[in-house]
């Protein structure tokens, strides 16, 4: 695994600054041949994110060439003549969250608590992306059109609830495992994922299953938002695939309600989570 040291990070800053992006010899995330090149956002996203998935803003400020130098290389790609879907759901879940940083920076970040405060965040304002004029939603919409549920545990919306971000670009090659490996952490995470009561019969889930039960039982989004509310039991069918044994367990056994957990639109900053 590669280690990235103040000192380290520090040059890649003031490389990033003058227009030049730095590719570590020791990147986690080396560009696969042929494939779409996701190395600058893996650069960034391993500076400025820590393990818990808070985000430098501040840092993020001054690695910000390197931040657009690679949302440039997102506008004119034709993610339609990638080789495989791998590499087509890759691309759509770094745009996505590439621009949702970028759009932080630029209106959230020291101007508003959360992204819910701006108006049009997600549905108004717009981004280049594959030669086309995109929102956020369309972004994700795109991504969720290649029908892998797990990708909503892949894309942040910079907020305290969302899955964690990643300090990783997503790549092709790597996604199964990397889809796999945050889909079991987010489940594992009782603060945004899930949180099992016992003593009550209830297992609370993150939110995102109820908005998005369609995408996870693959069936009419009303329909199952509808169902989802009522019983969720469709919704821990799939939760069941990637959540830690006990719970497995638990929830076949004992049949637990579900309720979903309030969702927490504070700005994912580090300064927020110390």
């Amino acid at each position: 695994m590669c280690r990235f040291y103040p000192g380290k990070i520090l040059l890649m800053r003031l490389l990033a600054s003058t227009g030049a992006i730095l590719f570590a010899a020791c990147s986690s995330n080396p560009p696969s041949s042929g494939a779409f090149n996701h190395g600058a956002f893996d650069q960034v996203l391993s500076a400025d994110v820590n393990d818990q998935g808070w985000v430098d803003y501040a840092g993020l400020q001054s690695n910000r060439t390197a931040l657009d130098t690679y949302r440039k290389t997102l506008a004119t790609a034709s993610p339609q003549g990638f080789s495989n879907e791998a590499e087509r759901l890759a691309f759509w879940i770094n745009a996505y969250n590439a621009h949702t940083l970028a759009d932080v920076l630029d209106d959230v970040y020291k101007k508003a608590k959360g992204v819910k405060e701006v108006n049009g965040f997600f549905d108004q304002k717009k981004h280049r992306v594959a030669g086309e004029d995109l929102t956020l939603d369309e972004i994700e919409k795109h991504g969720r059109d290649l029908k892998d549920p797990r990708l909503h545990f892949a894309v942040v919306c910079a907020s305290t609830s969302c899955p964690k971000l990643q300090r990783f670009a997503f790549t092709g090659p790597q996604l199964e495992e990397q889809l796999t490996k945050i889909a079991h952490d987010f489940l594992a995470d009782p603060s945004r994922g899930m949180r099992v009561d016992k003593d009550r019969g209830e297992v609370n889930l993150s939110s995102i299953f109820k908005w998005y039960a369609g995408d996870f039982t693959m069936s009419s989004p009303v329909l199952a938002r509808v169902r989802a509310e009522v019983s969720g039991s469709e919704v821990l069918e799939y939760v069941k695939k990637y959540a830690p044994a006990d719970a497995v367990q638990f929830i076949t056994a004992e049949n637990p309600r579900v309720k979903y957990l309030d969702y927490d639109w504070s700005l994912n900053a580090q300064e927020n989570h110390q």
